[in-house]
């Protein structure tokens, strides 16, 4: 019995050294892990929330700025909401060409390439001379800083133990569900004294900053393993896995990779570097296996099902913020541009507060339930999920209520801001859920995951008339067959 508990006080022991330290012992010393100090680690972490921060900030920037971009397009106001969902559109396709290019050239190469892209975009965004044009640059823009939705997960996973995962990932959730409450606010303060093409001459200034963060600061943090080297063996390849993201060149590779079991099992550690791993010309066979590797991804369930659950919930908060300035500025309310460009604090307070549930109290359940247990499974997680569901719920029924029965807006704004918490808890547990999942395919899993809340927020903006028209279109075709197929009780055609 003393025997047991003395392992288990070791492992406890090495567990929060592991965390204290930030390294793995169980990785070479030139592995990101172990070989970036904590304080880069930080900055590095900070450049990619801000990433991923800047291109919702653009998605979310004309949030208050319908009438005056549908004035100067002569076209109604109610139409350039759909551009957000074709800038969401955007995102979701996007991960396609960045993500095989972040396996094998290397996650530098595509921050690098993206952040350069993402200027002329902006800049193109902001002399649109007509709506079909700045429709074609939202899509455009989305399809370029798509990157930055999937890349940076499979980077955190490249530097940081599997410890803090969690954490990490939520901080980054965080810069990506905070941006659309924030944006509003700059919104309001432009247009009210100066025209809207300013907006994005504010996004094309902080497109040039992003460069500049991404060449100063960011290293290159792809783990390639020598074809030949020397072997070291260690105890742990959970944290292997964990720390180590490489992806698989084939799928076989990644199965001997991608390990969940109990820390006795042995494993042997290959050194390696950080660069190239092959350009997509010297073999494009596997080039195109890598760009495909995501649409093959959706037939795992336990990532499929989680991801377009999020992909609901983010559609929500996309309605949120689309149908709080169209329903409560001006007319009776009497809100102006600038205060309800301000009001959108609420849900990023809401947002911001939601990394702390989401983020440590994850970790801290996964710890938990792993020394308790024996084993660590990415399940674990999701208890901390479920206190959060009933919260979210009710603040979805608050802000329906105040629309439905014409209540004071700040029935929508408290719902709004409890919804907005329960969002970013929900981001940080399920994405990094969903990138536990299957480790040594990360940026697949990822992809799934972005494919499914963008097509959610490409939706939500056509709602109810264009998805209305497709389930019309659906039944009209095939609803007899269905029914029938159901079994449910039809008349013979």
């Amino acid at each position: 019995m003393s025997s047991t508990k003395d392992i288990e006080r070791h492992e406890e022991h090495h567990h929060l050294t592991v965390i204290r330290d930030g390294r793995d012992p169980t990785l070479p010393a030139n592995h990101p892990v172990n070989s970036l100090s904590s304080t880069r680690k930080l900055a590095i972490l900070c450049v990619l929330t801000y990433a991923g921060f800047l291109a919702n900030f653009s998605v979310a920037i004309i949030q208050v700025a319908f009438p005056a971009i549908g004035g100067a397009f002569g076209v109604s106001p109610a139409k350039i909401p759909n551009t957000i969902g074709y800038n969401l559109l955007g995102f979701a396709v996007g991960p396609l060409f960045w993500n095989p290019l972040s396996k094998t050239i290397g996650r530098r190469t595509v921050y690098l390439m993206g952040s350069i892209l993402f200027i002329p975009c902006a800049v193109w965004m902001a002399l649109s001379p007509s709506y079909t044009v700045f429709c074609a640059a939202r899509v455009v823009a989305g399809l370029i800083s798509s990157w930055s939705q999937t890349v940076p997960p499979a980077t955190i996973a490249d530097i940081f133990v599997k410890e803090v995962h969690g954490s990490k990932m939520s901080m980054f959730a965080v810069g990506v569900v905070i941006a659309p409450p924030i944006a509003p606010i700059f919104c309001g303060l432009v247009v009210t004294y100066h025209t809207w093409p300013v907006l994005f001459w504010i996004i094309t200034g902080m497109a040039c900053f992003q460069l500049a963060l991404f060449f100063l600061i960011v290293p290159e943090t792809l783990w390639v393993e020598d074809e030949s080297g020397a072997t070291s063996e260690a105890p742990p390849p959970a944290s292997i896995r964990a720390g180590s993201n490489i992806e698989a060149e084939v799928d076989a590779k990644a199965s001997e990779q991608h390990f969940e079991h109990s820390p006795v099992r042995t494993a042997h550690v290959r050194s390696g570097h950080n660069g190239v791993l092959w350009y997509p010309w010297q073999r494009p066979a596997e080039f195109l296996h890598i760009f495909l590797s995501p649409i093959t991804m959706l037939r795992f369930i336990s990532i499929t099902i989680p991801s377009i659950y999020y992909g609901s919930i983010f559609a929500w908060s996309v309605g949120m913020t689309i149908v709080f300035p169209q329903k409560f500025e001006g007319g009776p309310n009497g809100i102006k541009l600038i205060p309800m460009g301000a009001m959108f604090l609420a849900f990023g307070v809401g947002g911001l507060l939601g990394k702390w549930s989401g983020g440590i109290v994850g970790d801290k359940t996964v710890s938990y339930l792993e020394r308790r247990m024996g084993y660590r499974q990415p399940e674990h997680r999701l208890w901390a999920l479920l206190p959060i569901l009933p919260f979210m719920f009710a603040g979805c029924i608050l802000c329906g209520v105040t629309v439905d029965h014409n209540l004071h807006y700040m029935g929508f704004l408290f719902g709004g801001a409890l919804f907005y918490f329960c969002l970013s808890s929900a981001t940080g547990i399920l994405q990094t859920y969903v990138l536990e999942g299957y480790i040594s395919q990360s940026l697949d899993t990822q992809a799934v995951f972005v494919f499914w809340k963008s097509m959610w927020g490409f939706a939500i903006a056509f709602l109810p008339t264009g998805v209305g028209a497709l389930i019309c279109a659906l039944f009209i075709a095939k609803g007899y067959e269905i029914r029938k197929w159901q079994g449910m009780p039809v008349d013979p055609k």
